[in-house]
């Protein structure tokens, strides 16, 4: 696997809170359920086998449920028969990367104890070789192994090896002895924080009151991060970007991060009158090929609770789905639509925001302290008249949190 340095970049490990504990108990109905929301549709038993394997995988060998779980989903979007450059099976397992550590069911490897060193084995109930790991149970059973061993070993592979700053164990999943990044890290804890959710754990909300309005996050299992940044160039210098670029998974429900009225639900299309106020029905039957920029998106119109005549709007473009139409009140946290890649050339699906008023274009970064994070590297070349200002970072009123039933400093199984 190759480094990405843009993207090791973008935050430092530190910046993170740790990260939520899971449930002393976990059952498979209300477990299954969290997969299906976040894997997407499965065919019939697929959610309740997998949760039995999980859980079982998981707690044989000391790990968290949840952590498997989000790593199966970033790596395969589970699909069980998933072969890519990082690895074969639900969580891409690289057999290479443990060829001197498996004899048939056998994983061993060596630790430091105290002024010693002791090998230490675990035997999985199947074997390790292409066909099995393409097997979802015994994929599961063998990453839970896996995952078992590199807590047992990361302190000691940290102090042999240069890595790059990183917070979890599951990064040396990822990159075996020397991590390279922290991105997949960040990456699998934002899917477990959904999957927890939806299990039904009531995780703290963050929200920021911003010109007499309370904001939350257009996406779940926040904070989230921000890849691409107002005023970043954009076909070669042609046009600069009007928003924030969220990190995100196609199909994802994209949420309101506000209350508000639908000002705008439609398509993007090119030249001068570019923008079709279109049903939830008609914008799916636009051709994909004729869209422009923004493909499909929604814009919301949100009023300064103090000046009924001061307007700030929010917008959610590249959506794949649009779930709202023109006129429709709106909830914080409402599902607008979801994440896509409608408008695009190249990129991976993501959800690009934009966030503004009747005078000027804001970072989202700014307004949503601590609810998006990122510090993209590489800034914008130039300068172009027509961008708006940016708004300074002092533009935040205040911070506010809707719920703290669960401990957010607390650490979980294997942290």
């Amino acid at each position: 696997m190759q480094e990405n340095r843009r993207a090791a970049a973008l935050i430092p490990p530190t910046i993170w809170d740790r990260e939520p504990t899971s449930p002393e108990v976990i059952t498979v109905a209300p477990f299954a359920r969290a997969l299906r929301e976040v894997c997407g549709p499965m065919p019939k038993g697929r959610a309740e086998r997998y949760a039995e394997w999980i859980i079982a995988s998981a707690q044989r060998y000391g790990e968290d449920p949840f952590l498997v779980a989000a790593l199966m989903h970033r790596s395969s979007r589970c699909l069980p028969d998933a072969r890519n450059v990082e690895g074969l099976g639900l969580t891409a397992i690289q057999p290479s990367m443990y060829a001197h550590n498996v004899r048939g069911r056998t994983l061993s490897y060596p630790v430091a104890a105290q002024s010693s060193w002791e090998t230490r084995q675990k035997v999985v109930a199947f074997g390790f070789f292409e066909q099995a790991l393409l097997s979802a149970e015994a994929n599961l059973a063998w990453s839970a192994a896996l995952l078992a061993m590199w807590r047992e070993q990361h302190e000691l592979v940290d102090s042999k090896f240069e890595q790059q700053p990183h917070r979890h164990y599951v990064s040396h999943f990822i990159w075996g002895d020397r991590v390279k990044s922290a991105r997949a890290e960040d990456r699998i804890f934002t899917d477990r924080r959904r999957l927890l959710t939806h299990y039904g754990l009531t995780l703290p909300v963050p929200t920021r009151a911003w010109r007499n309005v309370i904001w939350g996050s257009p996406l779940e299992g926040s904070p989230r991060v921000v890849s691409s940044q107002p005023g970043a160039e954009r076909e070669d210098g042609l046009r600069l970007h009007h928003g924030v670029d969220v990190e995100a998974v196609f199909g994802e429900p994209v949420l309101a991060m506000a209350d508000g009225r639908v000002s705008f639900a439609g398509v993007d299309l090119p030249g001068h009158a570019h923008n079709r106020e279109l049903s939830p029905e008609a914008i799916g039957e636009v051709p994909r090929s004729s869209l422009g920029h923004g493909g499909r998106y929604v814009c919301l119109t949100h009023l300064d609770a103090l000046d009924d005549e001061v307007w700030l709007r929010s917008c959610y473009m590249h959506l794949e789905e649009v779930r709202v139409r023109v006129g429709q009140r709106i909830v914080r946290g409402q599902a607008l639509g979801t994440v896509g890649r409608t408008g695009m050339q190249r990129s991976a699906p993501h959800l690009h925001l934009e966030l503004k008023s009747d005078k000027r274009l804001y970072d989202a970064r700014d307004v949503l302290t601590g609810i998006l994070l990122g510090e993209p590297p590489i800034e914008p070349k130039k300068k172009r008249r027509g961008v708006h200002a940016l708004v300074p970072s002092t533009a935040v009123d205040s911070t506010t949190v809707d719920s703290t039933t669960v401990d957010s400093t607390a650490s979980y199984p294997g942290q």
